[in-house]
């Protein structure tokens, strides 16, 4: 069964799954739950706590949250997964990548660090930027789905410096993984940012130890004027001094 925890703040959702888990505690306690909080705010965390006598879910239940999945694929923020059972954590800490939003797993008696983790203010937007005008380069860290008004904070504080400079001579993105876009026009917003700007960037250098993001600059080199080249997290001031050099 699933019990909804109500010692949270209000746009984080607790829920604790106790004994075997069907397709009716979804449909009856889940996804009301998660639905009245979408109604209130645009993205929400979860916190799941599973007892230690949770055997696993129903094949019903593994299909309805495979559904709640994908008819919310932007809506997790952060997740936090409290478990003692071997398997569950397993799986998530191998397939945490490909999740939406922010996945960690703790054990049973780290409850309380995981409840401070998932209700933890995150900076204003998903998208850090610092603008190093010195040096003529420009940082962008992701920390979530991006969505079109960090594209519009961007702008706002990059064009000026590059109309009174006539560029950047380097960009560079740190980032664990690409988190993807909160939706459509953010993807839009993206494409038109990159569109505007690429002839006016002498450098970028990706700096994460994804290996996703690693295989980005052979294809972009394709694509955008500038020089291209990807770094590992530890040579990430190497990275910098090689764009400030451009």
């Amino acid at each position: 069964m699933i019990e909804i925890m109500t010692d949270l703040p209000d746009h984080v959702l607790g829920v604790k799954g106790t004994g075997e888990v069907t397709t009716e505690d979804y449909k009856r306690v889940l996804v009301p739950a998660l639905e009245k909080k979408l109604k209130a705010h645009r993205r929400v965390r979860l916190l799941y706590v599973l007892a230690d006598d949770f055997p696993g879910i129903t094949p019903g239940a593994a299909r309805q949250d495979a559904k709640v999945g994908m008819s919310h694929p932007t809506a997790l923020q952060r997740m936090a997964l409290v478990t003692e059972v071997d398997w569950i954590e397993k799986t998530v800490k191998a397939f945490g990548f490909a999740m939406p939003g922010e996945v960690r797993v703790f054990d049973d008696d780290d409850l309380q660090a995981a409840r401070e983790w998932v209700c933890e203010p995150l900076p204003a937007g998903d998208l850090e930027f610092d603008l190093m005008e010195d040096s003529g380069v420009l940082v962008l860290r992701p920390n979530g789905a991006l969505d079109a008004g960090d594209f519009d904070r961007l702008t706002e504080t990059v064009d000026p410096y590059i109309e009174a400079k006539g560029g950047l001579k380097g960009l560079m993105i740190d980032a664990k993984h690409f988190p993807g876009w909160d939706d459509f026009a953010a993807m839009l917003s993206h494409l038109r940012f990159v569109k505007d700007h690429q002839k006016k960037i002498q450098r970028v250098a990706f700096v994460s130890d994804d290996r996703l993001l690693g295989a980005i600059p052979s294809i972009a080199s394709k694509f955008i004027s500038a020089e291209v080249r990807a770094f590992p997290n530890a040579q990430r001031d190497e990275a910098l001094v090689w764009l400030g050099s451009g």
